[in-house]
């Protein structure tokens, strides 16, 4: 594992569902205090608004039409949501004078979080839930941290 002195990557990753305001923060304020670059991690589950829409027709609540136009809607609504929510952090590291960059990949959470950290040469990790940091840690040469 790296020294805390050595820290010059810094890769946060959030899931499509949630960017919560305390990981955030703690990746701003250490990629600031060890004048380290950020790397922004969007990664989002595959096909998410259509599996909420199979879901919904298997149960028989609407038609074929109405499950498609819930689909896009679903998606449009959520792409709208994480930008937004997404930009405030790019927002806010642009204030803070931290040089980021802001990556959006599709597929399993753990396994996207270690290729980035791979590929961003990442320090430090930071994710939302504890449940997933030995599974983070035991594949790539770097410290995770959660905040829940």
């Amino acid at each position: 594992m790296n020294d805390m002195a050595e820290i010059n990557t810094v890769l946060v990753a959030f899931s499509a569902t949630s960017i919560h305001r305390n990981l955030a923060k703690a990746a701003l304020d250490m990629a600031e205090e060890q004048n380290a670059r950020l790397i922004i991690l969007n990664v989002r589950d595959k096909n998410m608004a259509e599996k909420v829409a199979r879901v919904t027709k298997d149960q028989g609540f609407m038609g074929r039409a109405v499950v498609e136009k819930l689909a896009a809607d679903i998606k449009r609504d959520r792409d709208e949501l994480i930008a937004q929510r997404l930009s405030r952090v790019e927002e806010e590291a642009g204030k803070r004078g931290i040089e980021f960059e802001t990556v959006k990949v599709k597929g399993d959470f753990v396994e996207q979080v270690i290729e980035a950290a791979g590929m961003y040469g990442a320090d430090v990790v930071m994710v939302a839930s504890s449940s997933i940091v030995n599974d983070i840690e035991k594949k790539i040469d770097a410290e995770v941290y959660s905040f829940e």
